[in-house]
Parts: C-alpha cells; structure tokens; sequence
C-alpha cells in the first residue's frame, strides 16, 4: 500500500493557504452583513426599487408623457395611483421616473467618491506645500452652499440631467476628500507602509496598491451615503424648478406639481415617498456595509 510523501503535503500547503486567507476578509464581511437586520432591510428595499424601475414598464406600459385622463384625477381602477396636473399617469411616472433618478444619484455618488478620494489621497500622503493647497481648495468649496453652488451652474450650463448630475457632484466631494486625508495620514507612516518603500515600491504603488486598499472600508460606507444625498440634491434642484423637463424623475414630479399639492395631494405625496423610501434604504444598506466592514463591530 502506497504512502502520501509528506513534502507533497508541505509543498502543497503555502499555495492554498494564501487564497483561504484572500477570500475570508470578504466571506467575513458578507456574513456580517446579513447579520445586519437593518442592512438586509435596506437591501431588500432598494432591489425592490431597482427592479421596479427596470421591468415595472413590462408590467406596466403606459408612457409616463402620455396624457392619460383629466388633470387630478384621484386613484381609481383607471389610474391606480391618480393624475397630475397635465392629466399624466403618476404610476407610469413613478416607475420611469426611477430610473433617472437612481441613475443620477449613482453617477452623482461616483464622481463624488472620485474627486474627493483623488483630493484626500494625495493630500494626506504627500503632505506639506501639496497638503496645504488642496486643503485650501477643499475649504473653498466647503465654504459655498451646496445647494447655491449647484443652482448656479445647473442655470448657467443648462437643466439638463447630465449638467445636473455633474453639478452635485461637483459640489459634494469635501467631505469624502476630509475623510480620505485623514485615513491616508493615520496609515502613511505606519511600519507596512515604510516595509514597502524601502523595498522600493514608488509613490504611485503605494497610494493605489497598498494605502487605499486599507483606507477603502469608511470609504465604501461614505460611497453608500453619497447616493442617498445626490437623489436628495436632485430632488431640491426639481423642486425649486432646475430639474430637466424632458426626463421624467421623482423630483420633478414633485417640482412640476408642488403648487397643486391641497388639490392633488397623491401628484406630490407618491414620489415624495418613493424618494424617502429609496434614501431610507441607501442609508440601511450604508449601516450594514459599516457594521460589515469595521473590524471592532465584526468581532462582537
């Protein structure tokens, strides 16, 4: 009977040993997020949203620019959830208009995350003259309203929703800038970090390949929220009359009806909720994400 050598057994273990321990950091993460009441809630709204806006016009094809009966007709078997003040389906609106309006607060969120992890990264890892620069800049726009800042270039570039989109973000990247400065100066001067440079990585390979990887969990959680606050930002920019009038989105139909809401209460109240229903669940996803991705709260 033939025996097993045990060189094959140690030979084989370092290369197995190094993708068990690639995988368990995210196995772990994920597991603490479904033990998140909160954030499996929060997940399951926003794939409800989601797939409503994706396939809702399958189930339900009514254009939401179509004149579908007389202007604030209430709920009925006929427009299950009424009219607005033109006479258009505000069911047909809700779920077409979802997908403008998700669309922009990812987008928004994405170029928030960039500017501001682009901005705090290489201020907190190189520091000095560049440091204070960027802070300058970063205190300039934290300075101006937001809300002002994104009115005045939505007017002077056009209410369109791709200036709209570019607008909120633009607008909303210091605090993702302050909080990615700060974790870049807790990490550049930790022993990891000098291994690496001495062995001879350059500026470039530390930032991308060894500091953010570290620096990415209350980073991601910052993501999440940041969706939430673009859709918000959209919605005020429409209710205050700046959103595009060609794209049909939650906020604009709170904008286009706000003046009608004693007359129509259901033209205002039905995207107003699906506004607070989407950012609620962003902000449920966004407590999951911390409790999966903070250390001191997986080992409870």
């Amino acid at each position: 009977m033939s025996t097993l050598d045990p060189s094959l057994i140690v030979a084989a273990a370092p290369a197995a040993l190094p993708a068990a321990k690639a995988a368990s950091p995210t196995k772990a993460a994920f597991r603490q997020f479904l033990r998140s009441p909160s954030g499996v809630a929060g997940a399951a709204m926003l794939l409800v949203l989601v797939l409503g806006t994706l396939f809702g016009p399958l189930v339900y094809p009514v254009d939401p620019l179509d004149i579908a009966g007389l202007p604030f007709t209430p709920p009925s078997a006929d427009a299950l959830l009424g009219t607005d003040y033109l006479g258009r389906d505000i069911l047909a609106g809700l779920i077409h208009g979802g997908r403008a309006t998700l669309m922009v607060g990812a987008v928004a969120a994405l170029i928030t995350i960039s500017i501001g992890v682009t901005v705090g990264a290489l201020s907190g890892f190189f520091g000095g003259w560049i440091d204070s620069a960027l802070v300058k800049i970063a205190e300039f726009f934290q300075v101006l309203p937001p809300l002002l800042f994104a009115m005045v270039l939505v007017t002077l570039f056009g209410q369109k929703l791709t200036t709209i989109t570019l607008a909120i973000g633009a607008v909303s990247w210091t605090a993702a800038a302050r909080l990615t400065r700060a974790e870049f100066m807790r990490l550049r001067d930790l022993d990891f970090i000098k291994a690496s440079r001495a062995a001879g990585a350059g500026n470039a390979h530390l930032i991308l390949r060894v500091v953010l990887p570290n620096a990415l969990p209350p980073i991601i959680v910052s993501a999440t929220l940041a969706i939430g606050v673009a859709i918000l930002f959209e919605g005020g920019l429409s209710f205050l009359g700046l959103g595009d009038p060609n794209t049909m989105s939650w906020g604009l139909m709170i904008g286009q009806n706000r003046n009608y809401v004693l007359d129509a209460w259901w033209a205002v109240t039905f995207p107003g909720a699906a506004i607070f229903l989407a950012v609620l669940a962003i902000s449920l996803v966004g407590d999951g994400v911390n409790d999966a991705v903070n250390p001191r709260l997986r080992r409870r």
